[in-house]
């Protein structure tokens, strides 16, 4: 096991974030803290919407946090044989719509994550990490 930090560190990723109006992909009334953050690595970047709660005081996100939620989310659809499973992970009905369009975005997501890390560390970031 590697620590994120040092693996986010190896892999040469930096993160910038800007204040967002929202998240186009959380559908809550809970008030938070919107961001749009830009990973990047050289020349490649991938762009996140994060939200953090009121609790963090504003705080801007980290590569660390950033990429600790993106391997949860990547995470919980590799590991699930398919949406069914995924729902019964989590506690969702297999019937609700939300939980689909959550399992949809989760999947298109760790397809972005694995072409902005390259197999490789996809896999190390997934499978051999820890915070």
């Amino acid at each position: 096991m590697i620590a994120l930090s040092r693996f986010i560190s190896e892999a040469g990723i930096t993160a910038t974030a800007e204040r967002a109006g929202n998240n186009p992909h959380m559908i809550s009334s809970t008030p938070m803290h919107h961001w749009r953050v830009t990973l990047r690595i050289g020349r490649s970047r991938m762009l996140v919407p994060f939200s953090k709660g009121l609790g963090h005081k504003c705080a801007e996100p980290t590569a660390d946090e950033v990429l600790e939620c993106l391997a949860a989310d990547s995470s919980s659809v590799e590991s699930a044989e398919d949406f069914a499973e995924w729902c019964r992970e989590f506690g969702y009905e297999d019937s609700d719509r939300s939980a689909r369009r959550t399992y949809a975005q989760c999947q298109k997501q760790a397809m972005r994550l694995r072409e902005f890390l390259g197999d490789s560390d996809y896999e190390t970031l997934l499978w051999d990490t820890q915070v």
